[in-house]
């Protein structure tokens, strides 16, 4: 099938660290796609491909890379940072290569102009193609990497490549809770991203089947590594419903899937008594969206995580859940502190996508954007 000369195409850059980042950019791309902007969307990233049909509603075009590293996980909560550094230090070497496959792409797939949320090689490849590339996120990895530079100088290289490669960014699309994105020339502030629950709560809660009498949770985790005792600490809170949601998979007495409901995940959160979560922009901008409480746990030294805790604080129902309390499943003080308090509706813009999306727009069309 030959490409629409009547479409204008984009390849769309989504970082594979954590799902926060593909959940936010994906809302931006169904709002451009009901635009009728005339746009023909490739996602370029290395997430998996169900949060796409999954966020957006149908498939779309999937070119499979991974053009950043992020950081590496061991699980949901904890990384590697040697394991990072290493990765980074693989791609910084096989940067040429990288550059000139993605130009290559741009040619065979007739790009125009690129979004990178917010891998930077992407950048390096849009300024040598001379096309337009807009960036949108709350952090740039070079802040992130930074703060591990401090005890750690051979990050400094790194950084300083990352860095050379924002500055290339035509316009950076700067999300609330934001950390330190000077390395991007020119900014542009954006209302929080956030999706919407299309149920009222008591319709959500009808159709799981919840008992009134219980407090119902969602564990909301890619990942949890719980042993057979703490799934037992959890059987033993028998007042508390938990659920979850693929791919995460956890077996205990009151522990359901969501899995068999056609719900979505705003859905689900805004019907809630509580999140148990650690502190992501995803998750966090769903919960301020809905009011829904929050039960954070520590995620080790990650910059962002301070920013998102702050927020939660000021504008949420919220309860610290340690992470050795976390996996012990000794979650029992953290529920009942949650419990105790008010639900609270946080007053704030959250209509980021439809604003990012008409920025897009307009600068992709080469229109003037006043930062």
């Amino acid at each position: 099938m030959g490409i629409d000369p009547s479409m204008q195409n984009i390849a769309y850059y989504i970082t594979p660290h954590g799902f926060g980042h593909a959940i936010r950019s994906l809302e931006v791309i169904r709002h451009l796609l009901a635009s009728n902007g005339g746009f023909r969307i490739t996602v370029v990233s290395d997430i998996p491909e169900f949060l796409v049909k999954q966020c957006v509603g149908r498939a779309l075009p999937f070119r499979r890379r991974r053009l950043d590293v992020g950081l590496v996980q061991k699980d949901s909560v904890r990384f590697d940072l040697e394991a990072t550094q290493n990765a980074l230090e693989s791609l910084y070497r096989n940067r040429a290569r990288l550059i000139e496959e993605e130009v290559s792409f741009f040619r065979e797939a007739s790009i125009e102009g690129i979004v990178s949320d917010i891998a930077f090689l992407p950048f390096y490849a849009a300024s040598q193609h001379q096309i337009p590339g807009i960036g949108l996120g709350n952090f740039t990895w070079d802040w992130i990497y930074q703060s591990y530079a401090r005890s750690d100088p051979s990050w400094e290289p790194l950084i300083a490549w990352i860095r050379e490669g924002y500055g290339r960014c035509r316009l950076l699309l700067q999300l609330p809770m934001h950390g330190d994105c000077s390395s991007c020339p020119s900014v542009r502030d954006v209302p929080l991203v956030a999706r919407k629950a299309a149920r009222k709560p008591r319709e959500t809660l009808a159709l799981l089947g919840c008992d009134p009498q219980k407090r119902h949770y969602l564990i909301s985790f890619s990942e949890l590594n719980l042993t057979g005792d703490a799934l037992k600490r959890l059987e033993r809170i028998t007042d508390a419903v938990f659920f979850t949601k693929h791919p995460l998979k956890l077996r205990f007495a009151n522990g359901r899937s969501l899995d068999a409901f056609t719900l979505s995940y705003p859905d689900v959160v805004a019907a809630m008594d509580g999140v148990i979560t650690k502190p992501g922009y995803g998750i966090v901008s769903d919960c301020l969206a809905h009011g829904a409480p929050m039960v954070y746990t520590d995620r080790g030294p990650f910059p962002e995580y301070e920013i998102l805790v702050r927020e939660i604080k000021h504008h949420l129902a919220n309860a610290y859940l340690p992470s050795e309390d976390l996996y012990a499943g000794s979650w029992e003080g953290a529920l009942r502190e949650v419990a105790n308090q008010p639900r609270r509706y946080p007053q704030i813009r959250n209509d980021g996508a439809a604003v990012c999306a008409q920025l897009i727009k307009d600068a992709l069309k080469g229109r003037n954007i006043v930062c």
